[in-house]
């Protein structure tokens, strides 16, 4: 169908930065024939080599951020300059310049903080834009006080209002603004997705050499890979799996090894504690980028996920799914109700257990070991979310909203 200039609605995007798992939603968009898009980035962390707290280096991702749609940056600030008053100011009024110089019938932004989407979200209201949220807002991230959950719920309550429309990323998110007053004609759930197109075709690029791969790590074909693919930071709890592997007896533990992905504050810990249970069974790879991470998933059996809070859901365990391995998780991250749980396509011997219970991750994978007695056969995932399903909630919203 074709839509004439007048025909067709203008959507702005406001986030803080390029995102890899957010390309594809964006060039969905723009090859909408309904809508003109503009993507409104505060910085271009991400596109430029530039310093990551949590994963502790400098780098850029190698993936294509910005492709496939229009797009203008505030700033060339860096990131952690959008979560300070005197900087983000500036950059938000500079972001609702070029939002309002585009003239949107509707305005998309992503999450609520730091304070440079506060900001521009409170000058885009008052002005008498027309705005929708995608954010990550759950009940379970973290631990608060009952003050505290008091007090963020009267705030976040009077926030949601700002919006004609929600898109939570899953039914834990659902819940959440549910619970939190936002009427369910005002919902559209969309899982949170992964580039799939891209890891797909990582699939077809690293699958022929796993056992090439498997062979020059020394990893025997009944040996079984844990992998590690996260930051190694306190959340993430990556020391859970050390205590879980101390559970093992030693003839058990002698057929798991350990492929570790990523970096962080905890690797040296990390590190040092699985040398000393697996000796030469285990490899750290550092951080790897996105091009990269094929290698750790094809050679892989099992992701471990045993994250502890703030993860409100854990694109890892998409990741891991598509590349066909099980997944031992905690039932904290968000994305366990709905990619875990009650689903028959899961690769056996996938878990879910109790979040800091290190006896009941070596119970997983002690029964991982006895279902696998001659090695793991991989099962590869294709109903999985994909990042499309946003940009079709995202244009039904858009023309059905008045």
């Amino acid at each position: 169908m074709i839509f004439s200039r007048h025909c067709r609605k203008r959507l702005a995007v406001l986030i803080t930065h390029p995102v890899q798992y957010f390309q594809p939603v964006f060039e969905a968009l723009a090859n909408d024939p309904s809508l003109d898009l503009l993507v409104v980035f505060g910085c271009d962390h991400g596109v430029r080599v530039s310093h990551d707290p949590d994963f502790g280096i400098d780098f850029a991702w190698d993936s294509a951020l910005t492709d496939g749609f229009p797009h203008v940056f505030s700033s060339e600030l860096p990131l952690s300059a959008l979560s300070r008053p005197s900087t983000a100011w500036s950059c938000a009024k500079r972001s609702c310049q070029l939002i309002h110089n585009f003239k949107p019938d509707r305005v998309l932004i992503f999450a609520y903080t730091p304070i440079f989407i506060t900001i521009t979200t409170l000058l885009l209201r008052q002005s008498g834009v027309r705005l929708m949220l995608r954010a990550d807002g759950t009940d379970r991230a973290f631990f608060r006080s009952f003050f505290k959950n008091y007090l963020k719920d009267i705030l976040l309550s009077f926030w949601y209002r700002q919006f004609d429309v929600v898109f939570p990323i899953g039914s834990d998110s659902n819940d959440h603004f549910s619970r939190l007053g936002v009427p369910s004609h005002r919902r559209y759930p969309v899982s949170y997705a992964v580039d799939t197109t891209f890891f797909a075709d990582q699939v077809r690029q690293w699958a022929p050499h796993r056992v090439m791969l498997r062979r020059e790590f020394g990893i025997g074909p009944t040996d079984l890979v844990l992998l590690w693919s996260a930051k190694m930071t306190e959340v993430k709890n990556p020391l859970l799996l050390i205590e879980a592997l101390n559970e093992l007896p030693e003839s058990l533990r002698r057929r798991f090894w350990l492929i570790a992905m990523g970096d962080g504050p905890l690797r040296s810990c990390f590190e040092s504690n699985a040398r000393s249970i697996l000796k030469e069974r285990c490899r750290f790879l550092g951080f790897r980028n996105q091009c990269e991470l094929g290698e750790g998933y094809t050679i892989g059996d099992v992701l471990v996920f045993p994250s502890s809070q703030g993860e409100t859901w854990g694109l890892v365990v998409n990741e891991a799914l598509q590349f066909g391995l099980a997944v031992l998780a905690s039932d904290h991250p968000g994305c366990v109700r709905d990619l875990l749980l009650n689903r028959d396509d899961l690769p056996a011997g996938s878990s879910v257990f109790p979040s800091g219970d290190a006896a009941a991750l070596a119970s997983a994978m002690r029964n991982l070991a006895i279902r696998y007695p001659a090695g793991f056969v991989k099962a590869p995932l294709t109903s999985l979310p994909k990042p499309e399903d946003l940009a079709q909630a995202v244009v039904a919203a858009l023309h059905q909203s008045k």
